[in-house]
């Protein structure tokens, strides 16, 4: 007997004798995980890797990867937030310290999530997995646009 077959005997005997009735999620489908995507062809593999706690590490760093993309959207979003409200109100002198810090802590992590990037695409296992990283120059060439414009605006 073939091992497939043993297997597919297997499991319906197991369905027979009611071994799989009331566990957690029956019925319902698998929930796609980022990670369980990026694995592609073997995602039902790093699906029961992941729930053991045992993602390789490309799947671990694309975990980060996500993480640290989110945090820095959230600095973005900041940034963005001060630069209206100095332009709203005119406290430009008050508000610029902070404006300049956001921009500090944009640059750090935008550079520490590029580095994180590279490596990811050198470790992923096939061309399809990678991902383009950030262009770090563009988007704070970007954040400073958004001061000079701001700043350029007459208060209304």
């Amino acid at each position: 007997m073939r091992f497939e077959q043993l297997v597919e005997n297997r499991i319906l005997e197991a369905i027979e004798e009611g071994v799989f009735e009331g566990l957690p999620g029956e019925g319902a489908p698998l929930a796609w995980r980022d990670a369980d995507r990026l694995a592609g062809d073997l995602w039902l593999a790093h699906h029961v890797l992941g729930n053991a706690g045992a993602l390789p590490e490309w799947l671990e760093l694309a975990r980060t990867i996500e993480g640290d993309r989110e945090r820095l959207a959230a600095i973005e979003a900041e940034h963005e937030a001060l630069v209206e409200r100095a332009r709203s109100t005119g406290e430009w002198r008050r508000l610029a310290p902070l404006i300049a810090e956001r921009r500090r802590e944009f640059a750090t992590a935008a550079r520490a999530l590029r580095a994180k990037q590279e490596r990811y695409n050198i470790e992923a296992p096939s061309l399809r997995n990678e991902r383009p990283a950030i262009w770090v120059e563009e988007r704070l060439r970007i954040l400073d646009a958004r001061v000079r414009e701001a700043k350029g605006a007459v208060v209304g």
